[in-house]
């Protein structure tokens, strides 16, 4: 079973800030100068850390993945970014990327065998964080049994919680998929109830091996959507 997290629409504003500072093309730091304050951004190679303006507590370790490509020459990079999770200060989701330019500079220097000297410049930068009202959702999805023959069935059982306030309950529907090697009841679509649900899977005659099955809640105004995955076995 697999849990993941899918980006969403914005649902307030966005907030934008710019680089201040980079010791690498994923690690930066970047500020936000806004009416309600100043605030920052600090990105690793794989997490995320801010501050909004006007909060009173950072948010640590959100997930946070890049993409870098060269742009001229051999030293400067276009970094982007990209980074999801949950504001420690209402629980709210937020995403977004940032947009980096990043120059490696080789200045070479006489004497015997030569060499550079590399200097690092952050050439220019951006943040946006998008806002939502929405709170963290992980969705699970199971089968049992887990090993059938076609034809037979096999029920498969979603689970939708809130991971901010666990007294809250996601409502809306989880969409499940076969792949084209099976049928799902209700056409695959799965209404919550107290945040889970069932459906029955049933490979077709054909089929043999393993079925991946995937789930996706859609979310809702108040829940984030989400995804996760199990599998049958068909023998």
């Amino acid at each position: 079973m697999v849990l993941a997290l899918l980006p969403a629409a914005s649902a307030t504003p966005s907030v934008a800030g710019a680089v201040t500072n980079c010791t690498s093309t994923t690690t930066c730091d970047f500020t936000f100068n806004t009416s309600a304050g100043s605030g920052g951004v600090s990105t690793t190679a794989t997490t995320f850390s801010f501050q909004l303006p006007g909060e009173s507590l950072a948010s640590y370790n959100l997930s946070y993945s890049t993409y870098l490509g060269s742009l001229t020459g051999t030293y400067t990079y276009w970094t982007v970014g990209s980074f999801v999770g949950t504001d420690g200060n209402e629980g709210y989701v937020v995403h977004g990327t940032t947009d980096t330019n990043f120059t490696i500079s080789c200045l070479g220097h006489s004497g015997r065998g030569g060499g550079c000297t590399y200097i690092d410049t952050t050439d220019n930068g951006t943040v946006v964080v998008d806002l939502t009202h929405q709170q963290m959702t992980p969705t699970s999805v199971r089968c049992s049994p887990t090993s059938v023959r076609p034809g037979s069935p096999s029920t498969s059982s979603v689970q939708v919680s809130d991971l901010w306030n666990s007294f809250r309950t996601p409502t809306g529907w989880v969409h499940l998929a076969a792949g084209g090697l099976g049928s799902l009841s209700s056409r695959g679509t799965c209404t919550l109830s107290a945040g889970g649900g069932s459906l029955t899977f049933r490979a077709f005659d054909n089929t043999v091996g393993t079925v991946t099955i995937p789930a996706t809640y859609s979310g809702a105004a108040s829940f984030y959507r989400s995804a996760g995955t199990t599998s049958v076995t068909v023998t």
